[in-house]
């Protein structure tokens, strides 16, 4: 038989309640619902908190960072 049809099989050892706890870990973060009533929970938490949020709104910060690194860096052409 040749070397290239022998596999091996990398194992751990774990205890079995903890293997179960890691399959019901898998099983919460497969459930994309429950991570999309997190989020807006957070959301809702975070603008509670600090007051009026955005969410998934960045474009601002977007074109500010790049104007402001763009205003105080130089770059290589400036050197021409």
């Amino acid at each position: 038989m040749s070397d290239k049809f022998i596999t091996t099989m990398n194992t751990i050892h774990i205890p079995a309640n903890e293997y179960q706890n890691l399959l019901e870990e898998i099983k919460l973060l497969k459930n994309t619902a429950l991570l999309e009533n997190v989020n807006r929970l957070i959301d809702l938490l975070y603008e509670d908190r600090y007051g009026f949020y955005l969410g998934e709104y960045t474009e601002d910060l977007t074109e500010y960072n790049i104007n402001t690194n763009w205003q105080e860096k130089e770059s290589a052409w400036d050197a021409l």
